[in-house]
């Protein structure tokens, strides 16, 4: 019979444990997907329900229309190989995802345990919402992909030139896939200088923002050459919001037309509006929309106390893309953009979401770290009393 003691002593148990953990991930993540692709596979497209068109119409990189270019341009190159535009385009929308997966798992290992980047890259694969708006293309998670490489490459210190050029580089991916990502990139930048401050490698972060400005402006200089618009078609959007704000879906309303720059979209109903706007936003994401993004809300509980291991070991740079990626959406939030939650698309807190799963993976892996050393010591303090025992005796 083997000698368990040896056998144990000679095992790296919590390396086991981590690996069953990554197995566990990717079955959730291999069952999500399959499931998706089961259920999802004829509901009808959405956001991406042109982009054929615009993929087939498009003659070089930079001109996809109405939509940015990456994700016009990887359905395009799915077409010239011969594939079906709606297979191709959820399959697509598929393998991002899983791309996604295992960037979560390979940042998060590096940045801030194995445990963390284990348990978020599982609630990240189970999560349905997250199959959902794979099956639908939607280009949130494109850029939420780019931005997360972004925050990645960016955070390194001290930041070498290698590492502010990639960052520059899928920073403006993230903008070619949505334009709006530059908000989140520019609050990325200002909270990371605001928490850091005169350790914030400036020069870098310029490199990097000006790279990844070079990359994306060809496709608003090409807005502006057939619309006569730097943003068109990020305007025409923000237009449509303000109509659905004031309007809602009410028939034979004469709306406005035309586009709507941001600024003029924030204070539409003046200052007093924004600034109750924004808090209204926030109020209804905290208390409805993120509990439901996350799906399983027990888990909220471990986002919490994430938060908590965020601000008590410094791990400022998550609570950094937690906030960029939630503060550009507050403007959106109070909008009843769908009737029957009365909120907006969970397409829109996709990043937010992705901060929620690294927070909670974050918060299991310090209340294990917690209970582990509570344990230790308590079977130290035993070993002791025990041993005072059998010298009084």
């Amino acid at each position: 019979m083997p000698d368990l003691s040896k056998l144990f002593s000679r095992t790296d148990l919590p390396g086991l444990f981590r690996n069953l953990l990554f197995v566990m991930a990717l079955t959730a993540l291999l069952f999500n997907l399959t499931t998706c692709w089961k259920v999802y596979r004829h509901e009808p497209l959405r956001e991406a329900a042109s982009r054929a068109l615009m993929a087939e119409k498009a003659s070089f990189f930079y001109d996809s229309s109405m939509a940015e270019p990456v994700p016009v341009f990887a359905l395009k190159l799915a077409l010239a190989a011969g594939a079906d535009a709606d297979a191709a385009l959820r399959a697509e929308g598929l393998a991002v995802y899983a791309a996604l997966f295992l960037v979560t798992f390979f940042v998060l290992r590096a940045r801030l345990g194995p445990v963390c980047a284990v348990m978020a890259a599982f609630f990240l694969g189970a999560n349905p919402y997250m199959g959902f708006y794979a099956m639908q293309g939607s280009s949130h998670l494109y850029a939420l992909l780019f931005l997360l490489l972004f925050w990645y490459y960016s955070g390194e210190r001290p930041l070498s030139r290698r590492s502010a050029l990639l960052a520059g580089l899928f920073a403006g991916l993230a903008c070619l896939s949505r334009l709006d990502s530059a908000w989140a990139l520019l609050l990325m930048a200002a909270l990371g200088w605001a928490v850091e401050k005169r350790a914030f490698p400036l020069k870098q972060a310029g490199l990097a923002l000006g790279l990844a400005l070079l990359l994306a402006l060809p496709y608003v200089a090409w807005q502006k050459a057939h619309y006569g618009n730097f943003f068109y078609a990020q305007e025409l959007s923000l237009r449509r919001w303000a109509n659905l704000d004031r309007f809602g879906y009410a028939p034979g309303v004469e709306r406005p037309q035309g586009p709507l720059g941001p600024a003029a979209f924030l204070f539409r109903d003046g200052p007093a509006g924004a600034f109750s706007g924004v808090f209204s936003g926030l109020g209804r994401a905290f208390a409805y929309e993120l509990p439901r993004a996350f799906y399983y809300k027990f888990l909220m509980v471990l986002v919490f106390l994430g938060v908590y291991a965020a601000f008590a070991l410094k791990k400022d740079p998550l609570l950094v893309f937690a906030g960029a990626a939630l503060l550009p959406v507050l403007p959106l939030a109070a909008i009843a953009q769908v009737s029957v939650t009365g909120g907006i698309e969970l397409r829109y807190y996709l990043a937010t979401l992705w901060a929620l799963c690294a927070l909670a993976g974050l918060g299991l892996q310090e209340t294990l770290t917690w209970a582990e050393g509570r344990l230790a010591g308590w079977a130290v303090e035993r070993a002791g009393a025990a041993g005072r025992k059998t010298k009084d005796r």
